[in-house]
């Protein structure tokens, strides 16, 4: 899927792995990147995250089970 990378949003923060439910104490601490806006697309339904622009990856922000139209636009590359 292409997109272009917009102006710089502020800090995006991934939160660490939980998947043995607070057994693992040794767990990977949260880690911080930039979050971007996508061109055409509100922030409110996609951002891109990375260290730099070139490296920044997608991510669609929805709920339910339908993706939002302007990502499936993006995804179908119409």
């Amino acid at each position: 899927m292409e997109f272009a990378v917009g102006g710089k949003l502020g800090t995006a923060t991934k939160p660490p792995c939980d998947d043995t439910g607070g057994q693992d104490e040794d767990r990977e601490p949260a880690t911080t990147k930039t979050a971007y806006a996508v061109n055409g697309v509100s922030p409110e339904v996609a951002i891109a995250v990375g260290d730099t622009p070139d490296d920044a990856t997608f991510v669609a922000v929805y709920s339910g089970n339908k993706l939002p139209p302007e990502v499936k636009k993006l995804i179908n590359g119409s």
